[in-house]
């Protein structure tokens, strides 16, 4: 049996500003630190064989804290990267719903019928970020071997993993919620997933 922790990256400046982040390179906020710290000392797995992280540095250094409370290295896996929004990133969200207000009504409502120019399609996104993720737990899914791993990357990554995983169109992804550092816990038997925990913050409340 393997077991995945699949989590978010911490708060972001982007974050705070309300800035789309996607492929850019955004640091953690000194909150997006400290909820990193939090969840690496209060981790709900007590052991972990390996992490690994989407090579943006957001998700690289929510990661670190993690690898060094198990005394693992961070493999960077650049297919976990958040989905590309093209020439909407790094744009204000507030300012995107007034400029498109028709695009932003179906980036939250029919995702799967929205194309922003130069970016991915969630379609794509979702056939990248789940590609990376079967690779990953493929590795380490040994039959009478009881491993745990952990993946850090994205908000809309995970969202589109967990679609994948749980059956749900792509049209529902923004209908779970991905909060900072959140923790999701899948348990793999072979081929077969079990979704056990989605959006887990019980660590941001150990202040």
């Amino acid at each position: 049996m393997l077991k995945i922790m699949l989590v978010r990256h911490g708060e972001t400046f982007w974050n705070l500003q309300g800035k789309l982040q996607g492929n850019s390179d955004i640091h953690l906020a000194p909150d997006g630190l400290h909820q990193a710290r939090l969840l690496a000392a209060h981790c709900i797995f007590e052991t972990a064989d390996a992490v690994y992280s989407s090579n943006l540095t957001r998700a690289k250094t929510t990661a670190l804290f993690l690898a060094d409370r198990f005394g693992v290295n961070v493999s960077e896996v650049p297919e976990l990267r958040e989905i590309n929004f093209g020439d909407w990133e790094g744009q204000f969200i507030r300012e995107l719903a007034e400029k498109y207000p028709e695009d932003m009504e179906k980036f939250f409502k029919e995702p799967d019928n929205l194309q922003i120019k130069n970016a991915e399609t969630f379609f794509e996104a979702q056939d990248r970020c789940f590609a990376a993720f079967q690779k990953i737990v493929a590795a380490h899914n040994t039959p009478h071997k009881n491993q745990h791993i952990i993946i850090v990357a994205h908000g809309a990554a995970n969202r589109l993993i967990l679609c994948k995983i749980l059956d749900i169109p792509v049209r529902n992804m923004w209908k779970f919620a991905q909060f900072n550092t959140a923790v999701n816990v899948i348990r793999a038997d072979e081929e077969n997933f079990t979704v056990e925990l989605i959006n887990g913050t019980a660590h941001l409340y150990n202040r």
